[in-house]
């Protein structure tokens, strides 16, 4: 670039300041200087800091850049259009795959719900690209991806859940539960998805540049992180276990550390990929988060299948609280309750009726209520009690036989918490 000042340059067409420049230009001097990286015709003489423009070379400049982003604006038309018209089919098939996800969760079907995920998960990074990169697609690709993985780290241990509890083919958990439980698992995850709907209106800038933002992320990541951990482990009674010296409890407390540390993980590679001053991508995002869930998802489903155990043998431990039916006359309630709602109890729970062991347990035994769906229950309402038994134990231990009562029959039988007088 020339860099003398013209012998014959008319004085009006001459600018010999950032200050005349940017005035020219209708903008901030800040913001011209940044103009000059992209080839503003902008000359500087030699030893000073003084710099000079022409009017005509940058009229000339800005005709260019407007044609250059005209061809750009028909060429991304164009390439959307034509993308558009390739997905239909595909689009199709993403609702398809939606549907079928939300058929087999209703029928509580849970492996073919999380093959549906998964599959439905591969589709939408096919068909993404096609949409418009907009806060409400970002927002509910964001919901979709966090009830799969929420879904996926909860479900994997409800079969063995529906499997030894009785009454539970009848009475399935709720609906809501898998998706609402397993997300104590998943925090960073949760707080990503919501940072990258909140991009949309930053134009996709990093912490850089948004400097509140960075202070959002780590706020908010610290909370989710020690306050999902310490909801979870105080709600699922996790002290008591520990308290009462069990051996299991150093598998559910490395279990529990592992987790934490793939979200603290995820979280400290989250803040090095969003702390810049333009995001151009998420694949390298996507590829740590998916690394990261897969590890999640396999830890989450040891620790609830101890979780399991634990109310197996030792649900007297984790739930100290006991319970006795009151009903004087709970047996010929329970038949007669039972004969009236034979859509609520099913062959199992019919059983019992005529079960010695559960009688004399209604009469004379202590249960223990087993915390579950409770609060995500709309109809069907049920609760979990279990008493303590010798039989069937394969390994000469007591274990717990644990009932789905519907809340009608509970009702019925009057169980009421037991105060022991110390």
């Amino acid at each position: 670039m020339d860099t003398r000042l013209p012998d014959a340059t008319p004085n009006d067409d001459l600018l010999v300041s950032w200050k005349d420049i940017a005035a020219y230009l209708k903008c901030s001097v800040r913001k011209a200087q940044r103009l000059e990286r992209q080839e503003l015709p902008v000359n500087r003489i030699p030893g000073t800091k003084s710099v000079w423009a022409l009017r005509p070379e940058i009229d000339q400049w800005l005709t260019l850049k407007a044609e250059m982003a005209k061809r750009l604006q028909a060429q991304s038309s164009g390439g959307r259009a034509s993308r558009l018209a390739f997905f239909p089919g595909r689009l199709w098939a993403l609702a398809i795959l939606l549907a079928l996800t939300a058929a087999s969760t209703i029928a509580s079907a849970y492996g073919l719900t999380i093959v549906f995920f998964v599959v439905t998960v591969a589709c939408v990074v096919l068909v993404y690209p096609s949409l418009p990169d907009t806060s409400y697609a970002r927002a509910a690709i964001g919901l979709f991806v966090i009830a799969g993985m929420s879904y996926g780290t909860s479900v994997t241990t409800l079969p063995d859940v529906v499997g030894s509890v009785i009454n539970m083919m009848t009475l399935r958990p709720a609906l809501a539960y898998p998706f609402v439980i397993g997300l104590r698992f998943i925090p960073i995850p949760i707080l990503t998805s919501i940072l990258l709907v909140v991009l949309t209106f930053r134009n996709n800038t990093g912490f850089v540049q948004n400097p509140g933002l960075r202070r959002g992320y780590l706020f908010f990541g610290a909370l989710f992180l020690f306050g999902t951990a310490i909801a979870g482990l105080s709600a699922s009674g996790a002290y008591r276990i520990w308290q009462a010296g069990l051996p299991i409890r150093w598998t559910l407390l490395a279990g529990e550390s592992f987790v934490f540390g793939v979200n603290l993980t995820l979280f400290l590679l989250g803040y090095q990929f969003f702390n810049t001053s333009s995001i151009k991508g998420f694949r390298q995002l996507i590829s740590w988060y998916g690394t990261g869930y897969l590890l999640i998802a396999l830890t989450a489903a040891i620790i609830d299948r101890h979780w399991n155990e634990i109310n197996k043998y030792h649900l007297d431990t984790r739930w100290p609280h006991a319970y006795r039916v009151q009903n004087s006359n709970a047996v010929d309630a329970l038949r007669d309750w039972l004969q009236r709602h034979t859509a609520e109890a099913g062959p199992d729970l019919m059983s019992l009726s005529n079960d010695p062991e559960f009688l004399r347990a209604l009469r004379t035994q202590e249960f223990y209520k087993q915390d579950f769906d409770e609060p995500f229950q709309v109809s069907n309402k049920a609760v979990i009690f279990g008493y303590k038994s010798d039989r069937n134990s394969r390994d000469k231990r007591p274990v717990f036989v644990l009932i789905r009562f519907p809340a009608g029959l509970a009702a019925t039988l009057r169980f009421e918490l037991v105060v022991h007088m110390s």
